[in-house]
């Protein structure tokens, strides 16, 4: 599917069975569409996580939680992961806006027919993701969340790796997690220590014992990304 808008240029593609992904170049594009699904999906913030927030009610919103002079979210962020389920409350329950909800609503839609034509089951769940493009380690990192959500196997290992983790260093990641902006929630925060150390995608807990987890957090993505387009 093209997206060919005055507001965002890209397209979306499924590069797995339940899992697609939407390709735009522009930063500033691509997180002024997804933030209000990214954010009712696991925002930290009081008032919006799953409620129906308008888009500047938000962006006021955001920009005091974060303390900042004005709103920043387009230059914050990066990349997006939403489950299905939550992209489809999000959309029933957001009140139709701006023309980012427009995109975001077609999107929606033609993601759910091509999964209803794999899997001919209007429950089979799917999972959008984006980046810039589709070689980079921020695409990477979203594929991990795909796989964590769609792949029973996969989320067992990665369960199973951060289960071996000593208290003090998950506690360590945790801790920067929410300092980066995540919500301090165990699902949310078990789905991203998986994707950042399966993808070498952090910085400020960068230390020995973390380059040891990632190591074997690394190799099991390694051969669940085989196949991907």
């Amino acid at each position: 599917m093209k997206i060919n808008h005055p507001l965002v240029k890209g397209y979306v593609k499924k590069i797995k069975t339940n899992i697609y992904s939407v390709i735009i170049e522009d930063t500033y594009d691509r997180c002024m569409l997804f933030c209000r699904y990214q954010e009712f999906y696991e925002s930290p913030i009081k008032g919006v996580r799953g409620k129906n927030v308008s888009f500047f009610n938000f962006m006021k919103k955001y920009k005091d939680f974060h303390k900042k002079d004005s709103f920043t979210y387009p230059t914050d962020w990066v990349g997006f992961n939403i489950p299905s389920e939550i992209l489809i409350k999000a959309i029933n329950k957001l009140k139709l806006e701006t023309e980012y909800d427009e995109i975001m609503g077609k999107i929606i839609s033609f993601c759910q027919k091509e999964n209803y034509s794999d899997t001919k089951d209007l429950k089979s769940k799917w999972y959008l993701i984006s980046a810039e493009t589709p070689g980079s380690k921020t695409m990477d990192h979203e594929l991990a969340h795909g796989l964590y959500y769609t792949n029973k196997e996969y989320k067992k290992n990665c369960d199973s790796l951060i289960s071996e983790m000593k208290k003090s260093d998950y506690n360590l990641v945790k801790k920067e997690l929410i300092n980066i902006g995540y919500l301090d929630n165990k699902k949310i925060i078990d789905d991203e220590i998986q994707a950042f150390l399966s993808t070498e995608l952090y910085k400020t807990f960068n230390t020995k014992e973390i380059k040891e987890y990632s190591k074997k957090f690394k190799s099991n993505f390694k051969k669940f990304k085989n196949g991907f387009k």
